[in-house]
């Protein structure tokens, strides 16, 4: 026999900045709420920031893995009820389940994953930005950066500073910001096709010790959820909603605001607010 659900009011899945601002919110506008996250420790991606981030107002000299630190012991002195390590789908019948709780409703915040292409991780292969960078050994080596946005040029920039002699390739003109590429006018950015070998660590035929693979990020949606989504990121309106009912979704995987640790935070808190209303709290 099937063991009898848990019934809680709401259900977050996804412990980055945009989860934990939810279930801190829900926790204290009184609505009875689990937060779920499928790896071991909250933070989302700033676990994977060793870099300063300089972009939160009023947070300064702290490292994205120090942001997900402060988050979760802020989880955890509001007495968020968390689940880590938790993979389990989610179904539907009256109430939506995962594991061995049920909730009317379910606030999506699982995040993105960087892009990887073709390519696959290795020790000379580094897919996304932060700790995969920080783990190729670059000094006195060739590295290609691979894209041409934000974090490819940001990547480029540490690169050069621990002495790798470094090459951005970019398909078309970039769309980092201009304050980016002024900060590496040093380093060689070459705009246009570009055919880049993994087996053989060639671009364009030019061999290089390492690859950093930039091609930005995906949008994580859980298992048994198919909300409607819109170039690779779930839909939502300006109260939160996706297309299935009672499932809300806030933060970088629905890319309705530029994103960034604070309008993560941001559209997580109104998020909250829009399910208590509803819930008459």
């Amino acid at each position: 026999m099937r063991k009898e659900a848990i019934i809680r009011e709401a259900i977050v899945l996804g412990g980055g900045p945009a989860g934990i601002s939810a279930a801190i919110w829900l926790k204290k506008l009184g609505v009875d709420c689990l937060l779920f996250e499928q790896s071991s420790a909250l933070g989302g991606l700033q676990r994977r920031s060793p870099y300063e981030n300089l972009w939160i107002p009023g947070v300064r000299g702290k490292t994205g893995q120090d942001v997900a630190r402060a988050l979760a012991d802020h989880a955890a002195a509001a007495g968020v009820e968390v689940r880590l390590n938790h993979t389990a789908p989610v179904s539907h019948n009256e109430l939506y389940q995962t594991g061995d709780f049920e909730a009317p409703y379910v606030i999506i915040a699982t995040g993105t994953t960087p892009r990887a292409g073709r390519f696959l991780a290795s020790a000379t292969v580094a897919i996304g930005p932060g700790e995969p960078m920080e783990a190729l050994d670059v000094a006195g080596r060739k590295v290609a950066i691979l894209g041409g946005g934000d974090n490819a040029f940001d990547q480029a920039r540490f690169v050069r500073d621990r002495g790798g002699e470094v090459t951005v390739f970019s398909r078309r003109e970039p769309r980092a910001q201009k304050m980016l590429r002024d900060l590496i006018p040093d380093v060689c950015v070459v705009v246009g096709f570009y055919e880049a070998r993994q087996g053989a660590m060639t671009v364009n035929g030019e061999v290089f010790d390492t690859f950093g693979v930039m091609y930005g990020f995906e949008a994580v949606v859980p298992d048994g959820l198919k909300p409607r989504r819109r170039h690779g990121y779930v839909q939502v309106n300006r109260f939160g909603e996706t297309s299935l009912p009672g499932v809300y979704a806030c933060g970088e995987l629905t890319d309705y605001w530029h994103p960034c640790v604070t309008t993560a935070a941001a559209h997580g808190i109104q998020v909250a607010r829009q399910i208590a209303m509803k819930l008459g709290k």
